[in-house]
């Protein structure tokens, strides 16, 4: 495996149910104006153990051969997805938490009408806990007004996944999904996806590879393109050599074109309390700076 940016035991545990089910820990929240970080204790070790590579090397081997690629159409929510592709990704929380404690994380990625076989471009957005978050990361602040329904649901599945659960979050049921409200599930996940990518820090930006389950498959518009919105299982570096040069060269061009700005320069659109504001993992060696 090379550089591992994000691993959920829990997801992995659930290939395995022979294993006793884990105790979970104790939680306890720690609060600073420039850190936003979650402390826990008596936590298995934050970096996967070589029985647990070897346990998803096991997995990947198994769902490599049954996934589908994140842009293949007709997915459908629970299904499994690989996905190699230029990513960006930020921290974040809900509006009614604590500014400094974000609790989730976003990958957000595109894959261009120039790069898709079908010449379709699709857009895919990883929703995740800071739990199994293994790299220190800028937040993006709070992910917004009327995204508690997306919040809820990245706790919730990290939740089921914590349990064992593999079925389909009530959630994401047919059901569910057609409730009438003010801010549809598929208009809050496209808002995020938005908005994330105005927000996001520019180091962290690349190539990543890994698996997922669909959450969410929202069709393109006549404006924008079709969204894939999954739970992963574990992203990684594309690469195990670090970024060339020219790697680096083309990043900060794309990024230039994006935000209009240079990277030295760049400023998120954000309340100054959440800039230069970092997701510190338990056990980081800045974390406690």
């Amino acid at each position: 495996m090379n550089n591992i940016i994000y691993f959920s035991r829990r997801r992995l545990e659930a290939f395995f149910p022979e294993r006793p089910a884990r105790r979970l820990p104790t939680v306890n929240a720690e609060v600073d104006l420039q850190v936003a970080t979650v402390a826990v204790s008596s936590a298995p070790p934050r970096t996967p153990t070589d029985t647990e590579l070897h346990r998803l090397r096991q997995v990947r081997r198994q769902l490599e051969r049954e996934a589908a690629h994140f842009y293949a159409p007709g997915l459908t929510t629970g299904e499994w997805i690989v996905f190699d592709v230029e990513m960006g990704w930020s921290t974040s929380h809900g509006d009614s938490d604590l500014p400094d404690l974000d609790d989730v994380v976003l990958f957000f990625g595109s894959l261009r009408s120039d790069r898709s076989p079908d010449g379709t471009p699709v857009d895919l957005m990883l929703c995740g806990s800071t739990e199994h978050l293994l790299k220190k990361t800028a937040t993006a602040g709070r992910m917004g007004s009327g995204t508690a329904w997306l919040h809820d649901l990245i706790l919730k599945i990290n939740d089921a996944d914590g349990r064992g659960r593999t079925d389909i979050p009530e959630a994401l049921t047919a059901e569910a999904l057609a409730v009438s409200r003010v801010n549809r599930p598929e208009q809050v996940a496209r808002w995020v996806f938005n908005v994330i990518e105005g927000h996001h820090a520019p180091q962290h930006r690349a190539r990543v590879q890994g698996l997922a389950r669909v959450d969410l498959h929202i069709p393109e518009s006549q404006f924008v393109p079709r969204l894939i919105v999954a739970t992963p299982l574990y992203v990684q570096d594309t690469s195990k050599k670090p970024m060339r040069w020219l790697t680096r060269l083309r990043l900060h061009r794309d990024l230039h074109r994006r935000h209009r700005r240079s990277i030295w320069q760049w400023r998120p659109d954000q309340p100054p309390r959440d800039r230069n504001r970092y997701y510190y993992p338990p056990g980081h060696p800045e974390a406690s700076e």
